[in-house]
């Protein structure tokens, strides 16, 4: 699974819009964690020969208080197929195809981000994020790069009504193991989202990435989905995909329910 699928069902545009997140004064004032997990899947051939399945049960915490947001997310991985894994999707290999049946723990991402809250008055949303990926992910088994990674990103949304377009736009810079000539690629998206009420939420967005070798093609994926707040506290996102790119999962989907713990001085749910 990508971490941007994860970002349209997490963050600003998926579980709660950043509307939704302005109108939350505690956050000016207290800490707010959250924790989030969920099942995604996926499958393609990503320019094989053969079919790889990905199936990823991610676990992600998260606490915010004013305009800044620290996230830390991984989870565990499992991988049937000769798809290599770069940055938790799938991408086609440069060396002869290995068919194999791996799982282990994912790579370890911790994301920084500021809000321009300033905005919020103008119905305008945008967050700047600075991500690392730490390589706890097993290369020898094809589950990672084995490397650390750095992207930085902006989002950007604007509220018309009941209708919120949003655009993201987004550099990574890829350590580079030694058996793989992997490059700095750019990526980003842009979709459309709809507020039925102050609970629920549909959307639908549209991803594309440089590939990370030159010799592959660049990733493509459309994707739908749809977020209920039940209660304060608890929310769900269920999201589906397609591929429009070779190197791209033909089909996948997911889903993710966050809870959120209540507003406290302290950045963890543990401490008071």
């Amino acid at each position: 699974m990508s971490w941007k699928r994860l970002i349209y069902a997490l963050c600003a545009f998926g579980v709660l819009s950043s509307a939704a997140c302005a109108q939350d004064s505690f956050n000016d004032f207290f800490w707010s964690p959250r924790l989030t997990t969920g099942f995604d899947y996926s499958a393609g051939k990503f320019g094989e020969a053969q079919t790889t399945e990905i199936a990823f049960v991610p676990v992600t915490f998260q606490t915010a208080r004013g305009p800044f947001t620290f996230k830390v997310s991984g989870g565990w991985l499992s991988v049937a197929g000769p798809a290599l894994i770069l940055d938790g999707a799938g991408q086609a290999s440069s060396t002869p195809a290995i068919n194999r049946k791996v799982s282990g723990v994912s790579d370890t991402s911790f994301s920084a981000m500021y809000s321009l809250e300033g905005l919020y008055d103008r119905g305008v949303y945008i967050d700047l994020t600075a991500r690392t990926k730490l390589p706890s992910a097993s290369f020898k088994k094809g589950l990672g790069t084995g490397k650390v990674d750095a992207a930085v990103q902006t989002d950007a949304a604007i509220a018309l009504g009941d209708f919120m377009p949003f655009v993201t736009l987004g550099y990574k810079v890829n350590g580079v193991p030694d058996k793989l000539k992997l490059r700095n690629v750019m990526f980003g998206t842009f979709g459309l989202q709809y507020a039925w009420d102050d609970r629920v939420t549909t959307g639908i967005a549209f991803d594309y990435r440089q590939s990370a070798l030159k010799t592959s093609a660049d990733p493509q994926e459309g994707s739908v989905y749809l977020s209920r707040r039940f209660t304060d506290a608890w929310s769900f996102n269920v999201y589906a995909l397609r591929g429009f790119s070779r190197n791209s999962p033909n089909i996948g989907g997911g889903l993710t329910f966050t809870y959120r713990f209540t507003p406290r001085e302290s950045p963890f749910p543990v401490f008071k």
